[in-house]
């Protein structure tokens, strides 16, 4: 059973990154309900965006880009049903930063209430490898950062 989240993850002003997205035919149920896999791609889409914000490159996500920043593991914990054809509003913030990887934590929300939560740890490499986050990279993941977050799992006592 899961536990109840942070209370400050399900407050949308918590998350400095903000993506809203239409939802589709194709994303519901036949219950009208938002299915899980739709919003797995709702979060990847909201963290594909703030990687471009915080590379500032077009070409990062190209087969033959030297450096990537990957998804090592990834948490979703559905708190609520979204429906169609209801727009959502993913945010996204940043949490821990460690020497190659950090964490990335995001809500959903549907009608200004959080129906889910991500957590992922992303990781940075260069031809393959873990490597060491640029100092220019680090800085703008720093801009993203949750305010006073001690970084607890979503699943928090």
């Amino acid at each position: 059973m899961a536990k109840k989240p942070d209370p400050r993850l399900l407050q949308a002003e918590t998350y400095p990154f903000v993506l809203n997205i239409d939802t589709q035919f194709g994303d519901m149920d036949a219950y009208a309900h938002l299915n899980n896999l739709a919003i797995a791609r709702f979060y990847e889409s909201a963290r594909a965006r703030i990687q471009l914000d915080i590379t500032g490159r077009k070409d990062f996500f190209k087969p033959d880009a030297a450096d990537k920043m990957l998804l090592i593991e990834a948490r979703l914990q559905y708190l609520a049903e979204g429906h169609y054809p209801e727009p959502v509003e993913i945010r996204t913030g940043i949490g821990h930063i460690g020497n190659s990887a950090y964490h990335l934590y995001q809500a959903l929300f549907q009608h200004s209430h959080c129906i889910g939560l991500c957590e992922t740890v992303m990781i940075y490499t260069l031809h393959g490898k873990p490597t060491t986050i640029p100092s220019d990279m680090r800085q703008k993941l720093e801009l993203q950062r949750i305010a006073d977050f001690t970084n607890k799992p979503i699943a928090s006592n």
